[in-house]
């Protein structure tokens, strides 16, 4: 049986967080887009749809951080392991 490390979790955590953040990136991007080709009706205006693109791109920079912790996390554990086994 394969021995599963917390190197090899993080790492697989990671490859799926990595790809979940570029779908989210995606569709803010296209939201955003979708916005700026589609000015606001009579009666409706744009702030709320910005105030909407700024909280989802704040939440997104933060995730950004964590993904960038992670793989630094990741990267020391594969410097101590080498480390290690010399």
């Amino acid at each position: 049986m394969a021995k599963v490390t917390a190197h090899d979790a993080l790492s697989y955590s990671l490859k799926r967080d990595q790809a979940q953040f570029a779908e989210e990136a995606e569709r803010l991007a296209k939201q955003a887009a979708y916005i700026a080709a589609n000015p606001p009706a009579d009666g409706r205006t744009v702030s709320g749809d910005i105030t909407r693109l700024m909280q989802e791109a704040a939440f997104l920079l933060k995730r950004a951080v964590t993904i960038e912790a992670g793989l630094e996390a990741v990267g020391l554990m594969g410097a101590e392991t080498a480390t290690t086994e010399k």
